[in-house]
């Protein structure tokens, strides 16, 4: 366990050197908040062009919170997966790091790491300002912020073990396919509720949402920090079949990526798939 924590570790620092060595801290960091927080703009003077009365209340609060909770998604899913590109490919250093005396899937974790901090960063300042500059009812004396850190947590989990699916599929294939992995964030964006309730979806298309764990993920932090239900499909569940169902699918999808990786990195590595060259 000491060995996992050290190579988990190691590997976010080694992340956070290659993301941010293209500026000092400072910018980096202005570029970081700067992301969600341009984001968020967009989709309050849409709404406000749109419908100005909605600008503040609970149509743009629902988009707030959906967009502003996915970048962990989007940040943490691509990150992973995109490391083995960049290692295999750019800076042709995968190799070497598979012959290490390390797993490489914990190798992956620690790089995803790094992309949760960024994000975690980018989402805590764009709340602030969606409260105080934006004005909106987010948060209050009796929000339970000790559970929504622990919702955050259970969903980076499965988060993050979905970048493992993604990192295995990404060992045994060119790396254009980036863009199947680009398109599946992009997927779980319009799925999951992050911006349409999914009651607005095609019937086909509510079907695969309720089977995602990040709609049930961001509808549980949306009660945890305003204190009510936005879906009218969800309503009926209670908070603690939200608790079950995300607990349960992020133990599924833990179960599922272990195996899959391991199946993967099997493959890759007895049709030498390790240093494999597909750039130009």
């Amino acid at each position: 366990m000491r060995r996992q924590v050290d190579v988990i570790r190691a590997s976010a620092w080694l992340g956070w050197q290659i993301d941010a060595n293209w500026a000092d801290p400072f910018t980096f960091l202005v570029f970081s908040i700067a992301k969600p927080l341009a984001t968020s703009l967009i989709l309050y003077f849409m709404v406000r062009i749109v419908s100005p009365a909605s600008a503040t209340g609970d149509t743009f609060l629902f988009l707030f919170l959906g967009n502003t909770f996915f970048l962990y998604v989007t940040e943490v899913l691509i990150g992973i997966s995109w490391t083995v590109f960049r290692d295999r490919e750019d800076y042709e250093t995968l190799k070497y790091i598979y012959l290490a005396p390390m797993p490489l899937r914990s190798y992956l974790f620690g790089r995803g790491l790094s992309k949760m901090a960024t994000a975690t960063l980018g989402v805590v300042v764009a709340l602030l300002f969606g409260r105080f500059v934006l004005h909106l009812s987010i948060g209050t004396a009796s929000t339970p912020w000790g559970l929504v850190l622990v919702a955050v947590l259970l969903g980076l989990v499965s988060v993050a073990w979905l970048g493992i699916i993604l990192a295995g599929i990404s060992l045994v294939v060119a790396r254009h396919s980036i863009n199947l992995n680009e398109g599946l964030s992009g997927v779980f964006y319009l799925l999951s509720g992050a911006v349409f309730p999914i009651e607005v979806l095609p019937r086909f298309a509510q079907r695969i949402s309720l089977w995602l764990p990040f709609t049930y993920w961001l509808e549980l932090l949306r009660r945890l920090i305003v204190g009510r239900s936005f879906s009218t499909t969800l309503r009926r569940l209670s908070d603690g079949e939200l608790w079950g169902i995300l607990a349960l699918s992020t133990v599924a999808i833990a179960a599922v990526g272990w195996l899959w990786f391991r199946q993967c990195e099997h493959i890759a590595r007895s049709r030498g798939l390790i240093d494999w060259k597909t750039n130009y």
